[in-house]
C-alpha cells in the first residue's frame, strides 16, 4: 500500500469513527443481497488487506477501492469516495462487493 492509499485509508477511518459518511440506497443494497451488516464493513475498514485508488467518479471525487474480509469471512471490496461538506471530510459509501 502506497502513502496516498495508507492516507485514504486513514481518511475513511477517521469519517467513520467521527460519524461523517454517508451510505448510499445502492449499498444497503448489496449488503443486504450478501447478507452482511456493519460490523462486517467495519472488520474490511479496520483491517484492510488492500487499498488501491479507482480514479474518479462523475462529481470528480476521488473512488477508493479497500479490500478485506468481512467478520464471517467473506473477501469482499468497498468502493467509496472521499468528499467534502460544510462541515469537512466525508466519506460516501457507493457499493460493496465479493471478490
Amino acid at each position: 500500500m502506497d502513502a496516498k492509499a495508507r492516507r485514504a485509508r486513514d481518511v475513511i477511518r477517521d469519517c467513520v469513527f467521527d460519524g461523517r459518511y454517508l451510505v448510499l440506497p445502492h449499498f444497503r443494497q448489496r449488503l443486504a443481497e450478501r447478507g452482511l451488516v456493519w460490523p462486517d464493513v467495519m472488520a474490511v475498514i479496520d483491517e484492510p488487506t488492500a487499498v488501491r485508488g479507482d480514479g474518479r467518479d462523475a462529481w470528480d471525487r476521488p473512488r477508493w477501492i479497500v479490500h478485506g474480509t468481512a467478520a464471517d469471512g467473506l473477501p469482499v471490496e468497498i468502493v467509496c469516495v472521499l468528499d467534502t461538506d460544510d462541515l469537512g471530510r466525508l466519506t460516501v459509501f457507493v457499493t460493496l462487493y465479493e471478490r
